[in-house]
C-alpha cells in the first residue's frame, strides 16, 4: 500500500509536518558537505531525507524542480536592480551563483539539470518508502517568457488591448503585445501572463495541473489568489474587455482542484494566499492556505492580535491553515523576529497550532541571510547550536500523535496581572494531553488556568505534570488543576509544554 493512500487513512487531523527544501541550492550544499557532486535528483543520499523523517516530518516540499528557459536566466544575470540586491544579499557572488527564479517555468516537465522524469518518480517512491509524502510546485499565473506557448498559443495569455499598436508600453507588455506576469503591484518581467478567461487557457491549464499531480503526493500553488475571477477580473479589465472576454461562471480553483481530485483524490493542495483571500480558497477545495497574518501579528509583537487571530477564527479555519516562521519568499525568522530566540519563540506559538505545520530549510540553525530565489548559496554565517536542540526537541514534541490528531481547544489565562502576557490552549488525544503556555513578549508572565480533564493517577490525587521542553516534573493536584487552575510562571521569549 502507498503511503499517500496509508495516510489518507489516517491524515492528521490536527496537523502535517512539512519541510520545504530550495531543491538546487540544497544540492549545491550537499556537494559541498559531501565533497563530491550531488546535482541530481539521483544523487541525492537517502540518509538526508530520513533525517528529515526521524524529526516527525510528514512531507517534504522540493521547491523548484520543473525546466527553465534561457530567457529568464538571462534577465536574472543582467537586470541591473536584481544585480544590486544579489549585492546585499550575497557579497562577492559570482555569475555562477545566479542560477535562475524556480518561478518562471517554462513548462512542467523536469529541469535537466536535476535528472528526467524518472528520476522524480523515482524520488517520490524513496521518500514515500520511508514514510515522507512528495510535495511539488504548480506557478498558475503566469508562464517563463521563453514558454513554447508564447508562439503558438498567444490567445492563452493576456495582451494589450486590440487595436492598439506597437510599441507597446515596456513596463507592462513584451514586444509582441504579451503582458509581462503581475498582482498588480508592477510586473515580473521574466514571466507572461495567463488569460485566465479564456476556456483554452483554463483546459490547457488543468492539463499541466494534472501532470504535476502525476508525479507529486501535494501540489503548493504560487500565488493561487491572484486567478480568482473578481481579482483577474480587477488587475486585467481593460485588456479584458477588449477582447471581449467575459467572467467564468466558475472559479478555476473550484473546477481545478475536483478534476484533480477525481483522478488523483489523495493530492493536497497549499495555497499561496494573503488576507483576506484565506478562507475563500479554502472553500474552492485548497487543503491548506497560508497564514500570514499569525506571522505578521508575531512579528508585529501585539499579543492581543495574536490573541484575536487564534482564537477568534474557527477550528475549521486553523486546522487548514498553513503556519510558518519563514520560507523562500520571507525574511529569515532570526532577522525577522530580531533575534534566533525571538524566531525560536513565535515558533513555539506557530507550530503548536492546529494546521500544516511549515518549516523551511536554516530555520533550525538560527540563520539571519536570506537565501535569495534567484541564488544558489546564501551568505555563510555560523550555526546557533542552542537552536538547533531547541527545534530537535520542538519536533519530537509537535510530532507526537497528540498534535497530529488531537482535538484543540483555546484557554484562558487568569489570576496575575502578568497573565497578559501569556497565551495558552490544549490538545487532547485518546489519553495523552498537551497544554500549552507561550510567552511572546519581553515581560514575565505567570497565571492559573484551569484544566477540566485533569484526572487522578491511580486514585492519587497528586500527578506529575512535565515540561517537554525543559525535561522538569512537578507534582500538583488533579482536583485544584480543575477548580482553580494549574498555576505557571513562563520566562520572557520563552514557554512551557506540559504533559500532564
Amino acid at each position: 500500500m502507498s503511503v499517500t493512500k496509508t495516510m489518507a487513512q489516517g491524515v492528521p487531523t490536527g496537523g502535517m509536518m512539512m519541510y520545504e527544501l530550495s531543491t538546487r541550492p540544497w544540492l549545491y550544499n550537499l556537494s559541498q558537505q559531501y565533497n563530491r557532486n550531488i546535482s541530481k535528483l539521483s544523487d541525492i543520499p537517502i540518509e538526508e531525507f530520513q533525517k528529515i523523517k526521524d524529526m516527525g516530518f510528514d512531507m517534504v516540499w522540493m521547491m523548484g524542480v520543473w525546466s527553465l528557459g534561457a530567457y529568464g536566466l538571462n534577465y536574472d544575470r543582467t537586470n541591473q536592480q536584481l544585480l544590486q540586491h544579489y549585492g546585499q544579499v550575497l557579497p562577492g557572488y559570482t555569475t555562477d551563483d545566479i542560477i535562475g527564479s524556480p518561478y518562471a517555468p517554462t513548462n512542467y516537465t523536469i529541469n535537466p539539470q536535476l535528472g528526467d522524469a524518472q528520476d522524480l518518480i523515482n524520488l517520490r517512491k524513496t521518500l514515500n518508502s520511508i514514510g515522507l509524502l512528495l510535495m511539488l510546485d504548480f506557478v498558475p499565473n503566469h508562464t517563463a517568457v521563453d514558454c513554447e506557448w508564447t508562439t503558438s498559443n498567444v490567445d492563452y495569455y493576456i495582451r494589450a488591448p486590440q487595436g492598439t499598436n506597437p510599441p507597446y508600453d515596456p513596463n507592462t507588455y513584451l514586444p509582441n503585445g504579451i503582458a509581462y506576469g503581475s498582482s498588480g503591484w508592477g510586473a515580473w518581467q521574466d514571466t507572461a501572463q495567463l488569460n485566465y478567461w479564456n476556456p483554452a487557457t483554463i483546459k490547457a491549464r488543468i492539463q499541466e495541473l494534472l501532470t504535476v499531480a502525476s508525479f507529486a503526493d501535494a501540489i503548493r500553488c504560487d500565488m493561487a489568489y491572484l486567478l480568482l475571477n473578481s481579482l483577474f477580473g480587477q488587475t486585467w479589465q481593460s485588456q479584458l474587455a477588449s477582447w471581449s472576454y467575459t467572467q467564468p461562471a466558475q472559479e478555476f480553483w473550484g473546477t481545478a482542484i475536483q478534476i484533480v481530485k477525481d483522478s488523483y483524490p489523495d493530492t493536497i493542495f497549499l495555497a499561496e494566499v494573503y488576507h483576506p483571500y484565506e478562507e475563500q480558497l479554502q472553500q474552492l477545495g485548497f487543503d491548506y492556505t497560508y497564514d500570514k497574518m499569525l506571522h505578521d501579528y508575531l512579528g508585529g509583537g501585539n499579543l492581543d492580535q495574536v490573541r484575536d487571530w487564534i482564537s477568534g477564527h474557527s477550528t475549521n479555519f486553523t486546522h487548514h491553515s498553513a503556519h510558518f516562521i519563514s520560507n523562500h519568499d520571507e525574511p529569515r525568522g532570526a532577522n525577522f523576529f530580531g533575534s534566533w530566540w525571538r524566531s525560536n519563540a513565535a515558533a513555539l506559538v506557530t507550530y503548536t497550532l492546529p494546521g500544516l505545520r511549515f518549516f523551511w530549510w536554516g530555520d533550525f540553525e538560527g540563520y539571519q541571510y536570506q537565501l535569495d530565489v534567484h541564488l544558489r548559496r546564501e551568505q555563510e554565517e555560523p550555526v546557533v547550536d542552542t537552536s538547533i536542540q531547541f527545534y530537535n526537541n520542538l519536533t519530537k514534541i509537535v510530532s507526537d500523535p497528540v498534535f497530529k490528531y488531537g482535538q484543540f481547544e483555546y484557554l484562558n489565562v487568569t489570576g496575575s496581572n502578568e497573565a497578559w502576557t501569556l497565551i495558552a490552549y490544549k490538545w487532547t488525544y485518546q489519553n495523552e494531553k498537551r497544554l500549552c503556555v507561550l510567552n511572546f513578549s519581553g515581560t514575565q508572565g505567570s497565571g492559573n488556568i484551569t484544566l477540566d480533564d485533569a484526572e487522578p493517577v491511580n486514585g492519587n490525587d497528586t500527578i506529575p505534570v512535565t515540561d517537554l521542553l525543559s525535561g522538569e516534573t512537578f507534582y500538583r493536584s488533579a482536583e485544584q488543576m480543575r477548580t482553580t487552575g494549574l498555576f505557571v510562571v513562563v520566562n520572557t521569549w520563552y514557554g512551557q509544554i506540559f504533559k500532564y
